[in-house]
């Protein structure tokens, strides 16, 4: 490379760079692009702690997995807090992840990329009827409704009075028991024909919670009116959907 000057204006005059160097440049792009992520993602299901979730016309329900190498082979839990159901067989080939829940007919097919999972669960209820909902999990996350919780939430700890009312008006009777350490929620409501766990978050004055055992799935969304009332929404696949409103009593019984 050389100055030239033409009418008092100065000029670079490059040289010609050599074919040889010109084709370094495309494989060194190509490396860079592999450093930077851009490499195939792997087909093969990876162990640990999967962030799951399902759509219900509420919105998202979100559960854990648990991919486990076990002697006997992958094992797949499903994880709410402290509740752990093992599905029933699994079989994961490259590419495709296959698993049997509990109850009759209710399965699990994702297809497998990288850390990400994407799919559907098909549920079977009772009369033989199939309920087949949207399906994805993520490892390595951790956290339920709440990325990046608030210091300061809403108490929603203790026993509660809780009524429901269905789309057809019709109501029924229960009692919610709740434990929070910091924004997460765990306990269980109950009613006269049925128990439910459930595991959440609280924020600020809002609580979600949600529950998948492989054979029901159940999201709750509420939040704290002006009396001190927890009212909201619940989202069964096995109850359908129904109002409710929840009132503090440490007496309460069904």
């Amino acid at each position: 490379m050389h100055w030239v000057s033409r009418r008092g204006l100065a000029f670079v005059r490059s040289r010609a760079i050599p074919p040889a160097r010109l084709l370094v440049v495309p494989a060194l792009l190509a490396a860079l692009a592999v450093a930077a992520g851009c490499a195939p993602k792997s087909r093969d299901l990876q162990p640990g702690l999967y962030r799951a979730r399902v759509e219900l016309p509420g919105g998202t329900v979100p559960f854990g997995i648990d991919v486990a190498a076990e002697k006997t082979g992958i094992a797949l839990y499903l994880v709410n807090g402290e509740n752990r159901v093992r599905a029933p067989s699994v079989k994961a080939v490259p590419g495709v992840l296959t698993a049997a829940l509990p109850g009759t007919g209710n399965i699990l097919k994702a297809g497998i990329s990288g850390d990400e999972l994407d799919g559907e669960i098909t549920l079977v209820d009772a009369d033989g009827g199939k309920l087949v909902v949207p399906f994805s999990a993520v490892r390595g996350q951790a956290w339920r409704f709440v990325e990046e919780p608030r210091s300061d939430n809403a108490d929603f700890s203790g026993r509660w009075t809780i009524e429901f009312t269905d789309d057809a008006g019709n109501k029924v009777p229960g009692v919610a028991d709740f434990a929070q350490s910091f924004h997460i929620v765990t306990g269980s409501v109950r009613t006269v024909d049925r128990e439910q766990p459930l595991v959440g978050d609280a924020d600020d004055e809002e609580l979600s919670l949600s529950f998948f055992d492989g054979q029901q799935v159940v999201l709750y969304k509420g939040k704290l009116n002006e009396h001190g009332e927890l009212v909201g929404e619940r989202w069964s696949t096995a109850t359908g959907h129904a109002r409710y409103t929840a009132i503090r009593n440490p007496d309460a019984t069904l």
